[in-house]
């Protein structure tokens, strides 16, 4: 499951990290791109819950995260593990590009 997060949660989250991968989608509701992305990662997140966490932030209603994290296109998945930047795809985001990170 895809878990819709804040400001106010993501240091717990980023210790999250520390256990199992944490995968966070920085989308807008105006972005075309992530609204097509959101279930395609809902649905990964569900088939895989095992290996990792999964997040979602909206860039316009948590503008400092969206800043923290230098988000300048979107989509951007940032997958964090021991609460630092694993890996950070922008624009041109898939499932397979994720899957292929979180798997090996």
């Amino acid at each position: 499951m895809l878990y819709q997060t804040s400001e106010k949660y993501f240091d717990e989250i980023l210790q999250e990290s520390k256990l199992h991968p944490v995968l966070v989608d920085f989308y807008a509701s105006w972005c075309a791109p992530c609204r097509v992305l959101a279930p395609e990662l809902d649905s990964l997140s569900d088939n895989y819950e095992n290996l990792f966490s999964a997040y979602s932030v909206n860039i316009d209603t948590e503008p400092l995260l969206a800043e923290r994290y230098q988000i300048q296109n979107l989509p951007t998945v940032i997958i964090f593990k021991n609460a630092e930047i694993f890996y950070k795809l922008e624009s041109d985001v898939s499932t397979e590009k994720i899957k292929k990170i979180l798997l090996s």
